[in-house]
Protein backbone atom coordinates (compact mmCIF):
# COMPACT_ATOMS: atom_id res chain seq x y z
CA UNK A 1 0.00 0.00 0.00
CA UNK A 2 1.64 3.38 -0.53
CA UNK A 3 0.63 6.54 1.54
CA UNK A 4 0.84 9.48 2.06
CA UNK A 5 0.67 10.06 5.97
CA UNK A 6 -2.76 10.50 5.72
CA UNK A 7 -4.64 8.45 3.35
CA UNK A 8 -3.86 5.59 1.21
CA UNK A 9 -2.32 6.70 -2.65
CA UNK A 10 -2.20 3.35 -4.38
CA UNK A 11 -1.80 -0.60 -4.05
CA UNK A 12 0.97 -2.35 -4.73
CA UNK A 13 0.72 -6.12 -5.61
CA UNK A 14 2.21 -8.94 -7.71
CA UNK A 15 0.54 -11.11 -10.88
CA UNK A 16 2.03 -14.47 -10.58
CA UNK A 17 1.17 -17.13 -13.58
CA UNK A 18 1.66 -20.69 -13.72
CA UNK A 19 4.61 -19.80 -16.19
CA UNK A 20 5.73 -16.71 -14.02
CA UNK A 21 7.05 -17.63 -10.94
CA UNK A 22 8.65 -14.57 -9.58
CA UNK A 23 5.21 -12.81 -10.47
CA UNK A 24 4.65 -9.03 -12.35
CA UNK A 25 5.30 -6.39 -10.26
CA UNK A 26 2.02 -3.51 -10.67
CA UNK A 27 0.25 -0.57 -9.09
CA UNK A 28 -2.68 1.20 -8.59
CA UNK A 29 -2.77 4.82 -8.06
CA UNK A 30 -5.82 4.99 -6.10
CA UNK A 31 -7.74 8.49 -4.00
CA UNK A 32 -8.55 6.05 -1.19
CA UNK A 33 -9.66 2.52 -0.27
CA UNK A 34 -13.17 0.91 1.01
CA UNK A 35 -12.53 -1.79 3.38
CA UNK A 36 -15.07 -4.97 3.62
CA UNK A 37 -14.55 -7.61 6.36
CA UNK A 38 -16.50 -10.92 7.28
CA UNK A 39 -18.74 -11.83 4.43
CA UNK A 40 -20.46 -14.88 6.14
CA UNK A 41 -22.61 -14.19 9.01
CA UNK A 42 -22.77 -15.78 12.29
CA UNK A 43 -25.66 -17.60 11.97
CA UNK A 44 -25.01 -21.34 12.24
CA UNK A 45 -26.95 -21.56 15.84
CA UNK A 46 -30.19 -20.41 14.01
CA UNK A 47 -30.32 -23.42 11.41
CA UNK A 48 -33.37 -25.02 11.85
CA UNK A 49 -35.09 -22.31 14.16
CA UNK A 50 -35.65 -19.72 11.40
CA UNK A 51 -35.35 -19.87 7.26
CA UNK A 52 -32.53 -18.54 6.83
CA UNK A 53 -30.98 -17.90 2.90
CA UNK A 54 -28.43 -20.34 1.45
CA UNK A 55 -25.49 -17.78 2.37
CA UNK A 56 -26.98 -17.95 5.81
CA UNK A 57 -28.39 -14.46 6.21
CA UNK A 58 -31.33 -14.25 7.90
CA UNK A 59 -34.53 -14.15 5.74
CA UNK A 60 -36.35 -10.82 6.42
CA UNK A 61 -39.27 -8.89 4.92
CA UNK A 62 -39.21 -4.81 4.19
CA UNK A 63 -40.14 -4.60 8.19
CA UNK A 64 -37.38 -7.00 9.61
CA UNK A 65 -39.77 -9.82 10.22
CA UNK A 66 -38.24 -13.33 9.86
CA UNK A 67 -40.07 -16.66 9.44
CA UNK A 68 -41.85 -16.78 13.18
CA UNK A 69 -44.22 -14.58 13.88
CA UNK A 70 -42.88 -12.22 16.73
CA UNK A 71 -38.92 -12.85 16.00
CA UNK A 72 -37.52 -9.46 14.27
CA UNK A 73 -33.94 -9.37 12.73
CA UNK A 74 -32.05 -6.42 11.37
CA UNK A 75 -28.07 -5.76 10.66
CA UNK A 76 -25.61 -7.31 8.47
CA UNK A 77 -26.47 -11.03 9.27
CA UNK A 78 -29.71 -10.33 7.69
CA UNK A 79 -30.76 -10.31 3.38
CA UNK A 80 -30.94 -6.58 3.57
CA UNK A 81 -28.70 -5.70 0.63
CA UNK A 82 -26.11 -3.23 1.67
CA UNK A 83 -24.09 -4.24 4.80
CA UNK A 84 -22.87 -1.15 6.25
CA UNK A 85 -23.31 -0.01 9.75
CA UNK A 86 -24.88 3.54 9.36
CA UNK A 87 -27.72 1.05 7.32
CA UNK A 88 -28.04 -1.19 9.91
CA UNK A 89 -28.34 0.96 12.38
CA UNK A 90 -31.50 1.97 10.23
CA UNK A 91 -32.26 -1.62 10.06
CA UNK A 92 -32.62 -1.95 13.54
CA UNK A 93 -34.82 0.90 14.26
CA UNK A 94 -37.27 -0.41 11.71
CA UNK A 95 -37.03 -4.24 13.33
CA UNK A 96 -37.71 -2.49 16.76
CA UNK A 97 -40.48 -0.54 15.66
CA UNK A 98 -42.26 -3.54 14.17
CA UNK A 99 -41.60 -5.19 17.04
CA UNK A 100 -43.62 -2.91 18.98
CA UNK A 101 -46.09 -2.88 16.73
CA UNK A 102 -46.52 -6.79 16.77
CA UNK A 103 -46.76 -6.74 20.47
CA UNK A 104 -49.21 -3.85 20.68
CA UNK A 105 -51.71 -5.34 18.16
CA UNK A 106 -50.96 -9.07 19.60
CA UNK A 107 -53.27 -10.78 22.36
CA UNK A 108 -51.96 -9.97 25.94
CA UNK A 109 -50.51 -13.25 27.02
CA UNK A 110 -51.79 -14.40 30.66
CA UNK A 111 -48.78 -14.34 33.23
CA UNK A 112 -49.63 -17.18 35.59
CA UNK A 113 -48.43 -15.83 39.21
CA UNK A 114 -46.12 -18.43 41.16
CA UNK A 115 -48.09 -20.12 44.15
Amino acid sequence: MHVDGARVTGLAYTVRTANNGAGEQKTIELEGIFVQIGLVPNTEWLKGAIELSPRGEIEIDARGQTSVPGIFAAGDATTVPYKQIVIAMGEGAKAALSAFDHLIRSEPVEVKQAA
